[in-house]
């Protein structure tokens, strides 16, 4: 089921703390997170200090970033399970970090792919 204008807007409106307990929630709900690709691969964003796969548990949040620098891109899935098995690792050993549900103004909670997979596998 796709998010209205106003449910996405209203998503934005949280802090990151918020919005970060929601996509833990959703992601282990859905068991899948969401980030953007083109033809050369998965963005990454360089935050000064990090390179960064963006993430977000719902595909219509991802796409909402497709524009201006973004544009061209498309949501792409990822099933929980291979995002632990396969990008967790291999995230850490490029080193990588995520960046998740970021605001179109671009703050959003940071951290290690290990870190993000012990939140996503806590009970």
């Amino acid at each position: 089921m796709s998010l209205t204008e106003e449910q996405i807007n209203d998503f934005y409106r949280l802090t990151s703390k918020e919005r970060f307990d929601q996509f833990v929630v959703q992601v282990q709900e859905n068991k899948v997170v969401w980030t953007l690709a083109n033809d050369q691969g998965c963005v990454l964003v360089d935050t000064g200090e990090e390179q960064c796969l963006l993430l977000w548990h719902d595909e219509d949040l991802a796409e909402g970033w497709a524009t201006e620098e973004y544009q061209g891109c498309r949501a792409m899935g990822i099933p929980l399970d291979d995002f632990l098995a396969k990008w967790v690792p291999g995230m850490t050993q490029d080193g990588f970090d995520v960046a998740l549900v970021p605001t179109r103004a671009g703050e959003g909670e940071v951290m290690s792919p290990e870190e993000l997979a012990g939140e996503l596998t806590a009970e």
